[in-house]
């Protein structure tokens, strides 16, 4: 809950932050939905195959798919688990939630990251990177 919590304050300060305009010209694009990423940690009390039963059984998968969520991406670590990202609109946080709350845990210890695209950005910043140290 603490995670959720100190989720929503952080959209909440970003869209404060990413709202004023900047004098060096605006690098981010207001939208209308967040992206998240989600740690999926296994319980390595745990072995794989008995994760996996009992996220099934939770519906998990189908939980996830029938949400407002867009999975991003959804990568393996080996050591940690799996990471998503995801992307819906702030209203659907709590829906969002809840799918984890009742698919994931019990399998999983989750984890939750506000998140951005930075790659739009890159190259502006590569640009100032190199206008910086073409002056020394």
């Amino acid at each position: 809950m603490k995670k959720i919590v100190l989720l929503i304050l952080m959209f909440l300060g970003n869209q404060i932050l990413f709202s004023q305009k900047s004098n060096q010209g605006q690098y981010y694009i207001d939208n209308d939905s967040i992206m998240v990423t989600v740690f999926l940690r296994h319980q390595q009390t745990n072995p794989v195959d008995s994760i996996q039963n009992k996220v099934m059984k939770q519906k998990f998968y189908e939980k996830l798919t029938a949400s407002h969520a867009k999975i991003l991406s959804w990568n393996v670590v080996m050591g940690i688990g799996q990471i998503l990202t995801l992307k819906f609109k702030p209203q659907y946080l709590r829906e969002v939630n809840n799918v984890f709350e009742l698919g994931a845990w019990g399998g999983f210890n989750t984890e939750f990251y506000p998140t951005y695209d930075f790659l739009p950005v890159y190259p502006k910043m590569l640009e100032k990177e190199k206008n910086i140290n073409s002056k020394k």
